[in-house]
């Protein structure tokens, strides 16, 4: 059995909060860098591992229950393996990077082109989105149902929902 536990000084889930925030700020500072967006959904994916570390029932629990865990995990899992083929992967359509230039504008800095989540209809609706949203937009939601759900019991040395 490995001894080891975290990722240097990422030893806890309030450490991959910390991470988060600084994904998303990566990604708010650039909202096309598709580098940002992988880390942040990848990250986020596994605050239940950190959280339920020994018990797989409680993470496929709160993962399937929960309609931005759903769609983080689909996401996160396609990004991770090039593609989401398992059955429970329903959330998300596509992910895109959109192009398009302003007119008469063609050096660098002109060009957006931000990361586009393409939700299911019934995921949309759950979350109160559109099913095209921006990466960034759905990081800021992951994010704040992390800081809101994601606390340190004082009492104990684990953190519970």
């Amino acid at each position: 059995m490995s001894i080891y536990q975290g990722f240097g000084e990422l030893k806890s889930p309030a450490d991959l909060l910390k991470k988060l925030k600084h994904d998303l700020e990566r990604l708010k500072n650039s909202p096309h860098n598709q580098y940002a967006a992988f880390d942040f959904f990848v990250t986020a994916e596994h605050i239940l591992d950190w959280i339920y570390p020994h018990n797989r029932d409680d993470r496929k629990k709160h993962r399937s229950s929960l309609p931005l865990l759903r769609i983080t995990s689909h996401i996160a899992n396609g990004a991770k393996h090039f593609e989401a083929a398992k059955k429970h992967h329903i959330s998300i359509v596509e992910i895109e990077k959109e192009r398009y230039v302003e007119e008469g504008c063609v050096e660098e800095g002109c060009f957006e082109d931000p990361v586009l989540v393409h939700l299911t209809s019934e995921e949309a609706k759950a979350i109160g989105a559109p099913m095209i949203i921006n990466a960034e937009e759905l990081a800021s939601r992951v994010l704040q149902y992390w800081e809101n759900h994601l606390t340190m019991d004082k009492s104990a040395t684990g953190p519970f929902f």
